[in-house]
């Protein structure tokens, strides 16, 4: 009998031999980039190390084969080119496909289009009310972790990751939907969807041996487990029915006060008919179906970044009495003291902090695009319908940018430059680059800088050993790192 060890190893060596057949028989009629094949070890244990190496060793591009496709991976020469010519190199095909939800590139409208429709007009427009209605969400959970250090007056434990998930889940329901929304059981189902639904863009797909060794029959899997069970259980029967309600009552185009209505309500209204005066069922479902994306990306990457500069913080405790000095709270129309947009963007220690965070993460295969025809790229010609990835670490720490100290984490390197957080180019792009750089980034900037600085307020953080665990080398951009965080109380 073939153990499951082997038929693995005889899988994975006939998908490799399958895409080196096609890769030369390509070959014949153009040019294509060396074809280099990665052991999995290497490509999910230490994939800068191995992707570096392999570029240094074959040129600037190679093809690299990795779960049943094949990618295509350039150096850091290539990354305005690919992620700034639009009509060669496809953000949307890319994107859509790598996350396994290419269905939706049939679709007669854009739905990334959409997305980015809704974040620009009614989330980034203005700022300054977005972080004024979440910000109490924020400074809720930083005084319930601290609550319990404070009067033990000993250092704990604390569980931040799952916290900080459920703070999201929070402040994008209030923010998104209306505070109405943000329920112990609404928040509970968005955190499980947004779980489902990093399951079935293959967020997690690296850290199980079944998706890597099948990973054909583990997307059909979570395909059919998220769109058939999850969303409907977690969403459709609650949040998305009461959603559906309301925007089924939505008749008039006007509203009362803007600064209040929540996102859905001001996005919802560009759909009411002229004539009827209503939202019809085709736009109300469509609503919903960006509304349900853009919860997910708000929700889980945002959450994943706060826990980067968090574990990062607590192995620097150092920074934090800067961070707090830095700072400064405005009084708000109720009197209260809180932390606005206007008192964020002025604390540029932190945000120089966050910055490097995401500089030096680790990134590897963190923004992708698909050519949408045969394609030259440095004497090579890269087909149709390929993945592009540029290999972000090789930008982000590139030493003829960034000087001999590249690799090394400089806190306040960014402090009196005039580059923020958000600002991206083709040495530093966390947040991608060129027309589809994350629209959202202003927020999701903003947000990490409302938890650090509603967290240093109370308590000063440590990291136990002063160390983290990397969890998943290939996909940083998406997955947390692991590490005991420690709260000190602090004392007036």
């Amino acid at each position: 009998m073939i153990s499951a060890s082997s038929l693995a190893a005889i899988c994975i060596l006939a998908s490799v031999l399958a895409i080196r057949v096609l890769h030369r028989r390509s070959s014949q009629s153009s040019n294509l980039p060396p074809l280099v094949a990665i052991p999995d070890e290497q490509l999910f244990g230490n994939p800068r190390h191995a992707y570096e190496t392999a570029l240094k060793q074959y040129g600037k591009i190679i093809g690299v084969p990795r779960k049943n496709r094949l990618e295509y991976i350039v150096d850091q020469s290539f990354v305005a080119e690919v992620l700034t010519n639009d009509k060669v190199y496809s953000f949307e095909h890319g994107t859509l496909s790598m996350l396994n939800l290419h269905v939706l590139l049939a679709l007669p409208r854009s739905f990334m289009h959409e997305i980015d429709r809704v974040v620009q007009d009614h989330i980034v427009s203005d700022l300054d009310d977005s972080v004024d209605r979440i910000a109490p969400v924020f400074d809720k959970l930083a005084k319930k972790l601290a609550a319990p250090v404070s009067s033990e007056c000993q250092p704990i434990a604390v569980e931040i990751d799952s916290e900080v998930h459920r703070m999201m889940a929070e402040a994008m329901l209030t923010l998104i939907l209306g505070r109405h929304y943000a329920s112990a059981a609404h928040i509970a189902s968005t955190e499980r969807i947004a779980v489902a639904i990093a399951t079935l863009t293959g967020i997690f797909e690296n850290m199980s041996w079944w998706s890597r060794t099948f990973p054909t029959v583990g997307r059909t899997w979570n395909w059919l487990k998220v769109m058939f069970i999850a969303i409907p259980y977690h969403f459709v029967l609650g949040i998305g029915w009461q959603a559906f309600s309301e925007l089924s009552a939505i008749t008039d185009v006007a509203r009362s006060d803007i600064r209040k209505e929540p996102v859905i309500m001001s996005f919802a209204r560009k759909f009411i008919d002229k004539k009827t005066h209503r939202i019809s069922l085709i736009d109300r479902i469509w609503i919903l179906s960006v509304i349900l994306g853009l919860i997910f990306a708000s929700v889980h990457q945002t959450a994943v970044v706060i826990m980067w500069v968090v574990c990062e913080l607590a192995k620097r405790p150092e920074y934090i009495q800067e961070f707090r000095t830095d700072t400064f709270t405005e009084t708000s129309e109720d009197g209260a003291q809180r932390l606005t947009y206007a008192s964020l963007q002025n604390a540029e220690r932190l945000d120089s902090f966050i910055r490097e965070v995401m500089r030096t993460k680790g990134d590897t295969l963190s923004t992708v695009r698909q050519t949408v025809s045969d394609t030259a790229l440095a004497g090579y010609v890269i087909p149709k319908g390929s993945f592009v990835i540029p290999l972000a670490t090789l930008a982000n720490e590139d030493e003829n940018h960034y000087g001999e100290n590249a690799k090394v984490f400089v806190g306040d390197r960014w402090v009196g430059t005039g580059k923020p957080a958000t600002m991206v180019s083709p040495n530093y792009f966390p947040f991608g680059l060129g027309r589809w750089a994350c629209p959202g980034r202003g927020l999701a900037v903003a947000e990490i800088k409302l938890f650090i600085l509603s967290l240093i307020a109370h308590a000063n953080l440590s990291l136990e050993n002063g160390e983290y665990r990397v969890v998943d080398p290939l996909n940083v951009t998406s997955v947390a790192p692991k590490g005991r965080i420690f709260l000190h109380p602090l004392f007036s």
